[in-house]
Order: C-alpha cells, then sequence, then structure tokens
C-alpha cells in the first residue's frame, strides 16, 4: 500500500539524545580536585558549557572517567561516581537514539564486556550490554504514500517484546511466528544486530497457511472522540468475503478464499489523534470477545476503522498464526488484499530501473514499482509468478506448473489467468549465489485481461507481449519487474513484443516472443555461455576492537576478503591498504590476497601506536582493490584501544638488611597520575644464589602494595634483585630495584 515514513515527535525524556543527534551534549558540572582538572575527561570548556562530541568521544570519555573513577583519591569518588552516571546516562541516550537508523554505530561503539564489568555497579545499568536471545519473531510491514517499513521485533521467551535494527541484510524469508535465537547489543529495549546471516539462528520455521479457508475475523471500530462510521457491516462483509475472497480463490485457482464474521461497529476508549495500533487491536479484541466472538476460531484478524493519526492506510504482519491487517480509512480489495497478501507471507513487488537497458550495473529499484500485482503499486492484480510460486499457488503440488528451462528451445506459455493446468510460467536461471547456492531466476508470464486482470485491456503492450520478472532463492524481497521498453521511461508498457529479442550477457540466456494471441504464447529461448561479472569485494576485521593496550603495543588483527564476482570469473588479486593515524604504522603478513569468485582469503595485519598516544579508543581503516581493470573496491573500520599507562616506583625501606630482619618493599602504582587502586602486583625477588621468592598483592587506595620478606638466618648474604610486575584492566607496567643482605 502506498507508504508515508513521518515520524511522531520525540518525548521531552529524549531531548538530551536529540541534542545529541546534531552534536550537541551537557557536560555536568564536576569539581576537579587539586592537579587534576577535568576529572570527567569530557572535552570542552568550562563546567556546563554546551561541548559537540561525537559517540567514539563519549565512549572513550567513559572509558578515561571509569579508568580515573578506580585510580582517583577517595575523597573524589562521589563526585567521579556521579559525573560517570551521567556521562554514561546522556551516552545511553544518544546509542538509544541511533540505533534505529545506525544500528551499525551503535555495534561500532558497544563497550567490550572486560571494560563494562569494571564500571561501578551504580553506573552499569547506564551501559549497553551484548546478550542472546530467544522467543518468536514478528514482522509486519507499514505500508505509506513514500516507501514502506520493515518492523522486526522479539517476544523473548522471559515475555519481553524488544525491538530488533540490523546493521546489514534482515532476514529475508523468516515469517511472524518464527522461533528464533538472535545476538547483537542491547540498549533499553531495543537490540543492534549485525547481518541476520551471523545475528540470527531459527529455532523453528513458522508454519505456512496459504491453501483453503482462511478464516477472517473483521472488527470495526471506532473512538471515543470520533464515532464516525464511514461504512456499513454490509459494505464491510462485501469487500472482505467478496471481493478479497474471490480475488484470492481466482488467484490461486480456486484453491484459497476467505470465510468469517464481520463485529462492530465499536467505540473503543482509545483518541483517534493517537497512532498505536497493538492497543487498537487490544481494545478491538476485547471488544468483539464482549460481543460473543470466539477469536480462537480465526486465524487471520483485520481491524477497520475511519483515519486517524497513523499516516499509513494499511499495516500487515508478514504471516503469523493468527496474523493481523489494519485498514485505516478506505475499506477496499486495493488496501485489504495487500495487507493479507503480506499476512499470507509476501513482501513488496518492486520494478527496477536500469535507464537506456533492460539491466545492468547502474539500476534504481522502486519498492512499489511492479505495475502488474496487487503487492506493489498498481490496480487489484494477480500475484505475479514468483510471488504465485512462494505462496504455492504455481509449480507445487496440484497447482499450474511453471517450466524450468534446461535447454534451448521454443516453449508455450497459457494465459496466466486462466483455469488450465498447462504452463503458466517459464524459469530461466539468471545466476547463482557462489556462496549461498540460492539461484535467480527470470520469470515469463503471458497476461490477459482475465478477471482482475481486466485492466490489461487498456495497455496493449501488456496484452500482446510477454511480461518478465526476476526473483531470488535468496529471499522473498527480490520480486522485480524488468522495463523491456526502456525508451518509453514508463513501466506501463513493460512486455516484450512479438519479434522482440532481451538478451542478457552475463547469464548467456536471449528471450525472444516469436508469436502471441488469445491462446497463449510461443516463446524462445536461447541458453548461451555465460561471461564473468566483477563485484566490489567484502572486506572484514576482527576482532573489530582491541583489547586495551598500551602505547606503542602491536596488536595483531584478521583481515579477510571475500571475492564476490560471478562463478564464471577466475580467482581476482586484491591488493591491501591500510589507514592508520599519523605516526602509527600497519603491516599486512601478506599485501595481497586472491580468492576464487566465492571465496574467502586471510591474512593477518599488525598495526602499532605510537609510544605518546593518549587513552581512548582509535578508529582505522582496511581496504582491498583489485589489481586487474576495472577497479572494483571496498573499504571497512576496525577499533585500537589504548589504555592509560601505568606507572610503577618499587623501593624497600632500608638499602641493607642483617640476616632475621623484615625487608619491606613498598610498590606505588599510578595511572594518569592518579593513584591506581585495585591492581595486581606480582612480586619476584632473586636471591644473591639465585633462588626464587614470589608473592602478590593489591594495591588500596592510595595506589601502593607491600610484601615484608623475612629473610632468615641461613639466606645467602650478597645483592637482591626486586621485580614488580603490576597489572590493572589489561595494561601492565614494571619496575626494579635491589638491596644488600649482609
Amino acid at each position: 500500500m502506498p507508504p508515508d515514513r513521518s515520524r511522531s515527535s520525540w518525548p521531552s525524556s529524549l531531548l538530551a539524545a536529540s541534542l545529541l543527534m546534531v552534536g550537541t551534549v551537557f557536560v555536568p558540572s564536576v569539581a576537579p580536585a587539586a592537579g587534576n582538572q577535568n576529572p570527567a575527561g569530557i572535552a570542552g570548556g568550562a563546567a556546563g558549557q554546551l561541548v559537540t562530541p561525537p559517540v567514539d568521544e563519549m565512549t572513550r570519555n567513559l572509558i578515561a572517567l571509569t579508568a580515573r573513577y578506580h585510580n582517583g583519591p577517595v575523597e573524589q569518588q562521589p563526585e567521579l561516581l556521579a559525573a560517570l552516571i551521567e556521562a554514561a546516562s546522556l551516552r545511553q541516550q544518544l546509542l538509544a537514539a541511533l540505533v534505529e537508523d545506525s544500528p551499525a554505530d551503535v555495534l561500532r561503539v558497544a563497550l567490550p564486556g572486560s571494560v563494562r564489568d569494571k564500571l561501578p555497579p551504580a553506573a552499569q545499568s547506564y551501559v549497553e550490554g551484548e546478550v542472546d536471545a530467544e522467543g518468536e519473531l514478528a514482522v509486519a510491514v507499514e505500508d505509506r504514500l513514500t516507501g514502506s517499513t520493515v518492523h522486526y521485533r522479539l517476544k523473548t521467551n522471559q515475555g519481553e517484546d524488544l525491538s530488533l535494527h540490523f546493521a546489514g541484510e534482515p532476514p529475508q524469508d523468516l515469517l511472524t511466528g518464527s522461533r528464533v535465537r538472535v545476538h547483537g547489543v542491547r540498549v533499553d529495549g531495543a537490540l543492534a544486530l549485525g547481518p541476520s546471516s551471523t545475528s540470527v539462528s531459527t529455532l523453528a520455521a513458522a508454519l505456512p497457511n496459504t491453501f483453503g479457508e482462511q478464516k477472517t475475523i473483521v472488527i470495526l471500530v471506532n473512538f471515543q472522540d470520533s464515532t464516525t462510521q464511514p461504512y456499513s457491516v454490509a459494505t464491510a462483509q462485501s469487500v472482505v468475503f467478496s471481493a478479497t475472497s474471490n480475488f484470492d480463490y481466482e488467484n490461486s485457482f480456486q484453491q484459497t478464499w476467505l470465510t468469517g464474521d464481520v463485529y462492530g461497529w465499536f467505540t473503543i476508549p482509545m483518541s483517534s489523534t493517537v497512532c498505536d495500533r497493538t492497543t487498537l487491536a487490544n481494545h478491538a479484541n476485547q471488544a468483539a470477545t464482549a460481543a460473543g466472538a470466539i477469536l480462537s476460531n480465526y486465524n487471520r484478524y483485520v481491524y477497520a476503522f475511519p483515519q486517524n493519526a497513523c499516516a499509513w492506510w494499511g499495516f500487515g504482519s508478514v504471516g503469523g498464526n493468527p496474523s493481523q491487517a489494519w485498514v485505516n480509512g478506505s475499506l477496499e480489495l486495493m488496501v485489504v488484499g495487500h495487507e493479507m497478501g503480506h499476512n499470507l507471507g509476501l513482501s513488496h513487488s518492486h520494478s527496477l530501473d536500469c535507464g537506456a537497458t533492460v539491466i545492468g550495473t547502474n539500476c534504481t529499484s522502486s519498492e512499489y514499482g511492479d505495475t502488474l500485482d496487487i503487492m506493489g503499486n498498481s490496480q487489484p492484480a494477480h500475484f505475479n509468478a514468483f510471488q504465485k510460486e512462494r505462496l504455492g499457488w504455481l509449480n507445487y503440488g496440484g497447482s499450474p506448473p511453471a517450466t524450468e528451462v534446461q535447454a534451448s528451445g521454443s516453449y508455450w506459455i497459457d494465459p496466466y489467468e486462466s483455469l488450465t493446468y498447462n504452463p503458466k510460467a517459464l524459469k530461466i536461471i539468471k545466476s547463482t549465489d557462489p556462496t549461498t547456492g540460492a539461484r535467480t531466476w527470470y520469470y515469463v508470464e503471458f497476461r490477459q485481461p482475465l478477471g482482475s486482470d481486466g485492466f490489461v485491456s487498456g495497455y496493449p503492450n501488456v496484452m500482446n507481449g510477454v511480461v518478465i520478472h526476476t526473483g531470488s532463492e535468496s529471499s522473498g524481497l527480490t520480486s522485480y519487474l524488468l522495463d523491456m521498453t526502456p525508451a518509453t521511461d514508463s513501466f506501463m508498457d513493460p512486455a516484450l513484443d512479438v519479434g522482440q529479442s532481451f538478451f542478457d550477457p552475463d547469464a548467456g540466456v536471449t528471450i525472444s516472443l516469436l508469436s502471441a494471441s488469445s491462446a497463449g504464447a510461443n516463446v524462445s529461448v536461447t541458453l548461451g555461455p555465460v561471461v564473468c561479472v566483477s563485484s566490489n569485494p567484502t572486506v572484514s576485521v576482527s576482532p573489530p576492537q582491541s583489547p586495551a593496550v598500551m602505547p606503542g603495543s602491536t596488536v595483531t588483527y584478521t583481515v579477510s576478503v571475500t571475492n564476490n564476482d560471478s562463478s564464471s570469473c577466475t580467482a581476482s588479486n586484491f591488493n591491501l591498504q591500510a589507514t592508520v593515524p599519523s605516526g602509527w604504522s600497519a603491516a599486512f603478513a601478506a599485501s595481497a590476497l586472491s580468492p576464487n569468485p566465492g571465496s574467502t582469503a586471510s591474512t593477518t595485519l599488525q598495526v602499532t601506536s605510537t609510544t605518546t598516544a593518549a587513552a581512548g579508543s582509535y578508529t582505522f581503516t582496511v581496504g582491498a582493490t583489485n589489481a586487474e581493470g576495472p577497479t572494483f573496491t571496498a573499504a571497512t573500520s576496525a577499533a585500537y584501544l589504548v589504555a592509560l599507562p601505568l606507572d610503577v616506583k618499587v623501593s624497600t625501606d632500608k638499602g641493607t638488611y642483617s640476616r632475621g630482619q623484615t625487608a619491606t618493599i613498598t610498590v606505588t602504582v599510578k595511572s594518569g597520575g592518579s593513584p591506581a587502586a585495585n591492581a595486581t602486583v606480582n612480586f619476584t625477588i632473586t636471591r644473591s644464589n639465585g633462588t626464587v621468592v614470589t608473592a602478590s598483592a593489591q594495591t588500596g587506595r592510595n595506589g601502593t602494595a607491600t610484601y615484608k620478606l623475612r629473610l632468615g638466618k641461613q639466606d645467602p648474604v650478597g645483592r637482591y634483585q626486586v621485580q614488580a610486575q603490576a597489572s590493572l584492566q589489561g595494561v601492565t607496567g614494571s619496575a626494579s630495584t635491589s638491596f644488600t643482605v649482609q
């Protein structure tokens, strides 16, 4: 349905987040201790002034502030804790505002567990966490005038309702009701996830429900401030159980239809100025139940109501049992048939505009662009062949067949809409994904002005030619109508005419229409050799963020390059590049990789920071470019985390001892000039005869640790060496001294 992407106003509680979105954040006032100005570590001037840190800087500030809290003087800890909580809270609000539109940024700056664990307990609730969750998936499509939005939610086994936001490809063929396990970063009630191939695993697929009687309840509601009834119960009955049912019955070759009841009108305790489909559905269900409806008797729920504050015309769950559809305002076949198409499990039917050519590398897709499918932006037209095959209404069981072309020749197809059991479409292989094996097909149909496609009589090109779509086994989102007459700049004449041919050099496929009449079409298909099609590679770096290391440390990363060229290509040689901060060094174990098409090759990258690098998270980029023209390239980023260095000093209470005395060894550990509390100190004392004594201790709030060595009467005389090794949050430091026993 025609979509609309307007957004309601954010609540005032998110004012701080909205300020952050435009680069502004209010820095709380924290009184600095003498010699430690700006303890919060936040860039800017005086306390209370507005500064502009991006999320990366806020993350670095949080890490630095955590270290200062642990290592600072005891008397500063209450103020530092307050500043830490305030900084963590503001950062959390920023991430909550970013997660919907920029989940990749949330994943990129998410704190590793080792850092989160070091936060004071009072601050940990304000920081995101890496989680695994299991539950039931809900998928819904929001249809508006200018585009649509697919919403993903997870009802966990613990009863929580989490929104899912994908930084990469979302799940393609998972329907409402699918049992899944997800892995991502949680910010409040939202999860930021990577590509679904790595972040989502299916536990149990939703069962299809596309054949036979579809028991449907239609509930008509209006609002406490708008009790209008824009159409009658009889009209609703006719639209759903006559027009829409007949549409599905015809589309499915008399295999699927709707039955059920209409309840209402009910005035629900809700204002028309509110857009809340879940609350509306709950009130509607309660009202219908009170009127005698038994909801469990139905597997499809339709909620219809007068125009309210929602900007969309229709909203439908993708699959689900029971499925749900909301119809806002106009109750008509185009709206109900489209939303119930989603309920059956279908996504939208797109078009592909490649300018002056039918296919190419510079193409634009239109989400509702299929003018010959109700799942596009058209008349209430038949679902195309790719969509019908997904439903099982074509090329499945007792449904009419689609001929899979495996050799060159001439092939006959009947009118697409006719109730015959001759082939209704041709399936011709276009390409095969070298990684997944998923195939993309050309679908060839011959549309005639029959039944719901009666409007075709006004389009001679469609009525006298064949229509060609593409669709992939990888996803229900890959339905595209191709324009066989690109010179006309219109998808109202997309068909291939008699005597015309379409050639795909990459697939080695030629499709020609030999003849067409009301009885059917005769199509020639020639399968020739395929050619190499090059694509940009994919680059990844692991780990995406290093553990905290000392300035000047060398961190080893694994760099992987995936060759996305078509299977008919040979291996490509990809040159590697790394861009690191000024003064740093980067060295690849191999400067080039040569994976085969569909394969991945890896090497290591060693990144070394300068010895003067300040504490914080530093982003660098890694790119890969093929050595052969034309140029295909890709890049990604990773992070190098520099920790505050430890300053370690060790001393003894005397320089010379006699046997039987006790040597008191004191170690002082500082981080960023402040005492480092809770650092682990390992003592190693090597006697003059080479024997060794070891011990360990933790520093107190003053940053010191002490070990008392009792010198026995039999201990050797001479020089004793003392080594102290300190570590805190993955950062180390050491110092040594000596004393004499006489």
